[in-house]
Order: structure tokens, then sequence, then C-alpha cells
């Protein structure tokens, strides 16, 4: 989980100014990849990847996984933890859904345009970086 949070900073950092965007980042991928850590796979592990773009002045950070998926009570924040309030309250928008395999994609977005987070296929992106993990 370090390195993740660690690389997330690194390259947000290096694409925008500020050192409160890397930070945020920073502390909402932990709070993503924890979850994906606690409920998505059971004790086996599995995969997460982070994708980290920019898009006109925003940065935008994606934590997957294609583990069991979230209950609609996860989703909707009426389960003990904190995690999703926290990236709620930090990030300036985000996006809870579910990947084509049954998991679970959070989208975050962070930077000064107030604007509903963007759709897949929509709009072309620039400066993406993906990597992945083992949870295990």
């Amino acid at each position: 989980m370090q390195k993740a949070r660690d690389a997330v900073a690194a390259v947000v950092a290096n694409v925008v100014r500020g050192k409160r965007v890397a930070d945020d980042a920073r502390l909402c991928v932990s709070e993503a990849v924890t979850n994906v850590v606690r409920h998505a796979y059971g004790r086996d592990g599995g995969d997460v990847e982070i994708v980290v773009e920019r898009e006109n002045g925003d940065v935008i950070v994606v934590v997957r996984d294609t583990g069991k998926g979230m209950t609609k009570a996860a989703r909707e924040g009426r389960v003990d933890g904190f995690g999703l309030k926290i990236i709620a309250k930090v990030a300036d928008r985000h996006r809870i859904g579910t990947t084509p395999d049954g998991g679970v994609e959070v989208e975050m977005v962070f930077g000064q345009r107030k604007r509903e987070p963007s759709r897949r296929g929509s709009r072309p992106r620039r400066a993406t970086r993906r990597a992945a993990w083992k949870t295990a």
C-alpha cells in the first residue's frame, strides 16, 4: 500500500503544481486501496490497478479491482468505516462504479474546476500513467 501511495503522489506532483493536490490524492488512494485489501478479495488477495490522468487542469485518479464488488449500502456510505467518507470529503468529485467483471472502480477528481465526473469514452485524456499491484 505504501508503494501505491508514494507512486501516485510522485506522479501527481509531476503533473500539477501544489503539494495539496498530491497530498489529497495520496490520502484518497490510501483509503481506496485499503478498501480493496479489506473487502475485494478475501485471504487470497488479488490485483489493484491505479490510473492517474490529467485533464483540463484536473488530476483524475482511478483505483480499480476485479474483486467481489460492493453492496449498495457500502456505495452509499451506510456502513462502518471512514474510507469512502474521507474520499467524498477530500476529492473535489468522485464516482463509484462497477467494472465489467464485477469489481469496483473508484474515480476521484482533484483540481479547481467543478463539473461532473468524467464519462468513459466521452473525451480524450492526456498524461495517463498506469500501475498495478498485488494486494497479498
